[in-house]
């Protein structure tokens, strides 16, 4: 009887054992298998760069070099000379990266909306985005695509923006809806080229 009590004693003791060892254990998984969530407002997003995922979406230095060199004219007819080339490329790079920095700057400070602006005249841009469209951080993340530039020599820029209320798609106001229902429109070719 007492062999019975003791090995009964022994076997709750390797239990509470092993529960303890499996108490500690995940809490560090979880962390480890959880993304960082920033909560901000009414909406709980994943607060992670489009820095890598846009890679995906819009051409390297060198793709633009290489389709800009196969080029002689902009979409206007306009002469493209190798100085306008590089202008181009560079001015490709500096605006995306402008962009990126808008939305990671936006992240520390929990900004939700950013909407298009334009620095100049861009008619490849206006016949698809209208300046104070406007896109939510949940759709910049899901879909990387959105983030200007679209085209080569585009001049569309995003900046951050704070609204009291959401603003909603059915009804008109100086900022609308970049997308609605879910839906992204159209947008430019990065190959069209508009000339500086």
């Amino acid at each position: 009887m007492l062999l019975i009590i003791s090995g009964i004693l022994f076997f709750l003791i390797l239990i509470l054992i092993a529960i303890r060892f499996i108490g500690r254990q995940r809490p560090e998984e979880e962390q480890k298998s959880t993304p960082i969530i920033n909560t901000s407002g009414i909406y709980s997003i994943v607060r992670k760069s489009p820095r890598d995922t846009i890679q995906g979406y819009k051409p390297s230095e060198k793709e633009l070099s290489q389709y800009l060199n196969t080029q002689n004219v902009d979409i206007l007819k306009n002469l493209l000379t190798n100085s306008d080339k590089n202008l181009l490329v560079s001015l490709w790079k500096s605006n995306l990266e402008r962009s990126i920095n808008e939305i990671e700057e936006g992240d520390k400070k929990g900004i939700e909306f950013y909407y298009y602006d334009f620095e100049g005249v861009d008619t490849v841009c206006n016949k698809y985005i209208k300046k104070g469209n406007y896109i939510q951080r949940r759709d910049i993340f899901s879909n990387p695509q959105i983030i200007p530039p679209f085209h080569i020599g585009c001049k569309c820029i995003l900046k951050s923006h704070t609204f009291s209320v959401e603003p909603d798609c059915n009804r008109d106001s100086l900022m609308n809806p970049f997308i609605c229902n879910n839906k992204i429109p159209a947008l430019p070719e990065w190959t069209d080229i508009l000339k500086i």
